[in-house]
């Protein structure tokens, strides 16, 4: 995969050169194989979907050079006061959160240059300021989203349910597929609309007519994705990162983004508020850290304070140590970004 190391400047006040950036993120783990002009082409493991997006690697750079990492705050105006869109999740272990945001009289047009130029320096195709705002967002932060025609979801709701035999889903690449029980679907109220965290439709596709849309950003479950990338034939760049587990709190802030770049770029009304379903609390572990186990794995001894300071960095939550303990510990709250990290992987 390809970063923009321009790109991670607007989050972190780097100094450091590209090639000493490069070395000193491959010796933190984050390999930069090889710097193409002004593009990273990186090597992530498959354990680090949090790295597979430009904060996640700020935030790795914030922690190596002790630099603020500048926060992602989206800028929206004021909603038009509204009835709040209708979401249904029926199988809350495998979508426990939904987020939507409805826009109305948006204008589908080729994206700004920044965005453009920004999408194709790491081999993304621009196609017009909804897609890529999409798009944007995914390699900003990590989080797939997608846009909906609004107008043409039958009924006016959003259903998140498993397929029913005999449903077919015409998705976005144009090929039909047999839906299934075995499949996620996210539908309107007569029909599948999309491959839970895989396709959208090709039928609610965003056009150079659409004037309405619903953005939406759930969290699905890597398994179920997992299986239906696998039997559809579709590997996407949100089956990519779902199936390796998405950021849980990430669904409100992405949308928001989503609708700010949209609404920057084709103008449009913000109607309401974000729509966020919550159907199952995915809350995140507090495991213990033993400093001995900070010397086990990395052969050296770092000073408590580092220790803290990186932790900190990276986003994990710190309870007091023990200093007076021998070993000392602390109960480090791990931050929904980081999946790989439980009791037992430290």
């Amino acid at each position: 995969m390809k970063l923009s190391p321009q790109w991670l400047r607007d989050f972190v006040d780097i100094k450091a050169d590209n090639a000493r950036l490069a070395d000193d993120l491959t010796l933190a783990g984050i390999a930069v194989e090889k710097i193409d002009g002004d593009v990273f082409e990186m090597d992530i493991t498959t354990n680090r979907p949090d790295a597979m997006n430009h904060y996640g690697a700020a935030r790795e750079t914030s922690a190596i050079y002790d630099l603020l990492l500048e926060p992602l705050t989206p800028k929206l105006p004021a909603a038009k006061p509204a009835t709040p869109f209708p979401i249904e999740i029926q199988e809350p272990d495998l979508c426990p959160r939904f987020t939507a945001r409805v826009l109305r009289g948006i204008t589908v047009c080729p994206s700004p240059a920044p965005i453009a130029e920004r999408l194709t320096s790491i081999d993304q195709r621009p196609v017009n300021s909804i897609v890529d705002a999409s798009n944007y967002v995914l390699w900003e932060m990590g989080k797939p989203t997608h846009a909906f025609d609004l107008d043409l979801l039958e009924g006016g709701k959003i259903i998140v349910r498993k397929g029913r035999a005999g449903e077919t889903l015409k998705t976005l690449d144009g090929q039909v597929r047999q839906i299934n029980s075995e499949d996620l679907v996210i539908a309107d109220a007569r029909k599948p609309v999309g491959l839970a965290g895989v396709m959208g439709g090709f039928d609610t596709m965003i056009t150079e007519k659409t004037r309405n849309i619903l953005i939406e950003s759930a969290w699905f479950d890597p398994a179920i994705v997992r299986k239906m990338s696998r039997r559809h034939g579709l590997h996407t760049d949100a089956s990519h990162r779902f199936e390796r587990g998405a950021d849980y709190e990430s669904t409100v802030i992405s949308c928001d983004r989503v609708a700010e770049l949209i609404l920057a770029s084709g103008g449009g009304i913000l109607e309401g508020n974000a729509v966020d379903v919550i159907a199952r609390p995915h809350p995140s572990p507090v495991v213990t850290l033993h400093l001995s186990e900070v010397v086990r794995h990395l052969g050296k001894i770092l000073p408590r304070h580092e220790v803290e300071r990186i932790l900190e960095r990276l986003g994990f939550g710190l309870d007091a140590a023990d200093a007076a303990h021998e070993d000392p510990k602390f109960s480090v709250r791990v931050p929904s970004w980081r999946l790989d990290v439980t009791e037992k992987s430290i």
